[in-house]
């Protein structure tokens, strides 16, 4: 088990967490089943079969396992599974979009990344089943992942439930006679046979990796049938003549009426909720708004906010790790250089500026500029390769195992294409590259063909919302500064507010230096307006066919001597010497002037006035401490007795005790 699943083992709410009704799973399509921390099978019924979470994930971690929740009659727990397969419709998808906005409670993605699990406090007994959406509150196992796409408290939802419940009855099955002439019409069976969709697939036998069981595809095959055929008879007859109808099975009156009666009530129930091909039928659910009074909101008092999840971070102090946000600044402000920075530290897991990261997936949509991120992408890894061995640079092959670790796509999308967003999640989601961050560059070239200064942008803000939820994790748009950059974001001005987090890239564009800062202008819970300085440093990459360098740029912080005490990749053993070199003679000059002028400074009186010499050579106190010691170490400076307090004082070997030469 990966660190990262047991990182999002802790967002589980804790009042999951702190129940004592935790099994352990394979978790395999063919092995769901609860089992104990021995592994032996766990009973829905048996508390003893159940253990605390904490050992729950202990065993999981170890056997490679997953972690689940028993819903039990005595907890007050209910959750809605919304399932999702290749075959799921439109309508039964955007269904379970308003359940989760409805529901507005805490919800994760599920074991198989497609579906979602929605906990919420209620109680409907054990359960109902129809639709790819299933409600449970007791006697069920839920494998949990702590993968977030709703980072909310598990709400109240009693009166939901109960509508929910009522409406998903089924209808009861007709009684089915089986009449009618002998005659057999072939048309039906012939269209079947030419049909190029689900009806075609099934009538000539393509089952297997769809369905759990053949009964299930007839059931299915059926339902296809039954509008093209006249009669129940009629239909299946046809059915008898496709593939799946050839078995010994279909010749029982029994499995014929059953079959048939089963398809009729499915049918009348998505004729009753459903308009087939067109968007969700309204309030399929939720007929009509609740009687009055049966939904409350839940009052949480202290000791209930002092339960709640703390909020959770991707950058700490940054980017949450659940949201919508987007870097902007102006052409030539480097976004998009720190953009790819960013995206391969969360990746990778390492910190970002002082930042704690925590890893995750990390993928890059570029809609502009496709044909520079080959070169970024290897640039960026020599210089994390220089941080071990400087030598790397001059080699401009970059080692195996120093990676972006970013998915780029450079297929065309269009995101305002229902089909391509589809495409994009499962694509996501089946490659495990969900939950993470996916970065769209930029968001003008995504937003194509419409007015980005109209709310007309408030369209593509809910697609990105969409996406979201769908994929969990952070959405990152690059955007542009408008033409008054002190006014922000380019574009409508709803467009700062939409967002969790909005990070600047800033320039002096007057001036020839490589350098920038970024500016946190809108940070949730955390604090605005704070700002920190980039270099860009330039990284040869290889030559041409022309036989010219090539190079590219990447982001680094700025050297000690310019306002951060950070490491520099590009340094060399030479540097290091010439800094140190440099750091000597000023700190010499520096003890000799003060004790000229009469004083005995010590070290720490030294690093107190650091501040004030800045100006003339900005040390850090680890500098100035290794110059102290390597200047006493050649004899340039010596500890003098009976300096402030008794302190020992800094004097110059030359010098006399009272300063004069």
């Amino acid at each position: 088990m990966s660190d990262s699943t047991a990182e999002r083992w802790a967002h589980i709410p804790s009042e999951l967490r702190e129940r004592p009704q935790w099994c352990i799973s394979p978790g395999l399509d063919g092995d769901k089943a609860p089992r104990s921390l021995d592994g032996r099978l766990a009973s829905s019924t048996n508390p003893s079969t159940w253990s605390s979470f904490d050992a729950a994930c202990a065993a999981a971690a170890e056997r490679g396992w997953h972690v689940g929740f028993m819903l039990h009659e005595t907890d007050p727990f209910a959750c809605i599974d919304l399932d999702v397969k290749d075959s799921t419709p439109d309508a039964y998808l955007q269904r379970h979009q308003r359940i989760i906005a409805e529901s507005d409670s805490y919800t994760e993605l599920s074991r198989s990344g497609r579906g979602w699990h929605v906990f919420v406090i209620g109680a409907i007994g054990k359960g109902r089943r129809r639709d790819a959406v299933e409600v449970y509150s007791q006697e069920r196992f839920i494998i949990c992942t702590g993968n977030v796409v709703h980072d909310r408290p598990i709400a109240e939802r009693q009166a939901m439930l109960a509508n929910m419940v009522k409406q998903m009855a089924p209808a009861a099955p007709p009684e089915v006679e089986l009449t009618g002439d002998d005659n057999v019409d072939w048309s039906a069976a012939a269209q079947a046979a030419e049909d190029t969709g689900e009806l075609g697939r099934l009538f000539r036998g393509d089952w297997e990796d769809r369905y759990e069981s053949q009964s299930e595809a007839d059931l299915a095959l059926v339902k296809l049938l039954l509008p093209i055929t006249e009669s129940p008879l009629e239909c299946w007859r046809t059915f008898r003549l496709s593939k799946l109808g050839g078995r010994e099975k279909a010749n029982r009156p029994d499995y014929a009426r059953r079959t048939i009666a089963l398809a009729l009530q499915h049918l009348a129930n998505d004729a009753l909720h459903l308009q087939v091909g067109a968007d969700m039928a309204a309030g399929l659910f939720w007929q009509g708004p609740a009687p009055h009074n049966e939904r409350h909101f839940r009052l949480l008092l202290d000791g209930d906010l002092e339960r709640q999840p703390p909020l959770r971070w991707l950058v700490k102090r940054v980017i949450p790790d659940a949201g919508i946000g987007a870097i902007y600044g102006d052409s030539g402000t480097f976004k998009s250089f720190l953009t790819l920075d960013l995206l391969a530290h969360i990746s990778n897991g390492q910190e970002w500026f002082g930042h704690r990261v925590k890893q995750a997936p990390a993928v890059y949509v570029p809609f502009e500029g496709q044909g520079g991120v080959p070169s970024r992408v290897k640039a960026w890894r020599l210089a994390q390769a220089a941080q071990r061995n400087p030598e790397v640079l001059m080699s401009v092959v970059p080692p195996e195992d120093v990676r972006t670790n970013i998915a780029v796509i450079m297929d065309p999308i269009n995101l305002r294409e229902k089909e391509d967003r589809d495409t994009l999640v499962g694509t996501l989601t089946e490659n495990g590259w969900a939950s993470g961050v996916m970065c769209i560059d930029t968001l003008a070239h995504a937003s194509a063909g419409l007015d980005e200064n109209s709310s007309a942008m408030a369209e593509m803000i809910s697609i990105f919302r969409d996406l979201q939820l769908r994929l969990g994790g952070v959405i990152l748009l690059i955007h542009h500064s408008g033409k008054d950059a002190s006014r922000g974001m380019r574009g409508w001005s709803g467009l700062h507010a939409a967002m969790d987090f909005v990070i600047e890239c800033q320039r002096d564009k007057d001036s020839a230096a490589l350098a920038a800062e970024f500016v946190l202008t809108k940070v949730k819970d955390g604090t605005s307006g704070v700002s920190t300085k980039f270099l860009l440093q330039p990284v040869q990459i290889g030559i041409d066919e022309d036989g010219d360098y090539m190079s590219s740029l990447v982001v680094v912080p700025p050297l000690a001597g310019d306002g951060a005490d950070s490491d520099n990749p590009f340094r060399t053993e030479a540097d290091d010497a010439a800094e140190a070199n440099d750091d000597d003679a000023f700190v010499d000059e520096w003890v000799r002037e003060e004790v000229m002028a009469g004083k005995r400074p010590t070290g720490r009186w030294l690093d107190a006035q650091r501040v004030h010499v800045a100006g003339r050579r900005n040390l850090t106190q680890k500098r100035l401490r290794a110059a102290i010691d390597r200047l006493k170490g050649v004899g340039r400076l010596e500890d003098t007795p009976g300096g402030p307090s008794g302190a020992k004082w800094l004097r110059p070997v030359d010098l006399p005790t009272g300063g004069a030469a």
